[in-house]
């Protein structure tokens, strides 16, 4: 009889944990799912995650654009299983973005080139290499992320 109990048990709490995926939404009309999967590490303690958006533009052969920005705000977490597992990033489709565009001098200012622009902005969050983090975000934007190693140790500030 214990053995059944024991038996019944173990397929109980299996069944349970086997409920617990995500449920991460399909992309809306105009949007794209980039999941942000990340190398494993030795050390991931060590690291940190910046993450910023991309955008390629037509822009002019004599403007000088390193980046662009948007309101960081309307970046919505959202969870795949509610009330806070499983984080998921949604941007809106129709975002907003300013653009600071200095022109070279005598240059012709009708010529435009396809470049590529990254934000201003960034998400610095914890190193997570075992799951996947879902962004949906517009079809033409692009997500980057690069590895920053933390050096753990705090240093006193003297005047």
């Amino acid at each position: 009889m214990k053995n059944v109990i024991l038996f019944f048990s173990i397929l109980y709490s299996l069944n349970m944990y086997s409920q617990e995926k995500p449920n991460y939404p399909e992309p809306e009309k105009g949007m794209k799912r980039v999941d942000l999967k990340l190398p494993k590490i030795e050390n991931d303690k060590e690291y940190k995650v910046e993450i910023r958006f991309g955008i390629e533009m037509n822009i002019s052969e004599c403007s000088e654009i390193n980046d662009f920005s948007f309101n960081i705000k309307n970046l919505e977490k959202r969870y795949g299983i509610s009330p806070s597992r499983f984080p998921y990033y949604v941007l809106p489709k129709e975002i907003p973005t300013d653009v600071l565009t200095f022109y070279k001098s005598n240059c012709d200012k009708a010529k435009t080139v396809k470049k590529k622009v990254v934000s201003s902005q960034n998400i610095l969050q914890e190193y997570n290499g075992h799951i996947a983090i879902p962004f949906y975000i517009p079809k033409d934007w692009t997500l980057e992320y690069r590895l920053w190693k933390v050096n753990s140790e705090f240093k006193n500030a003297e005047l």
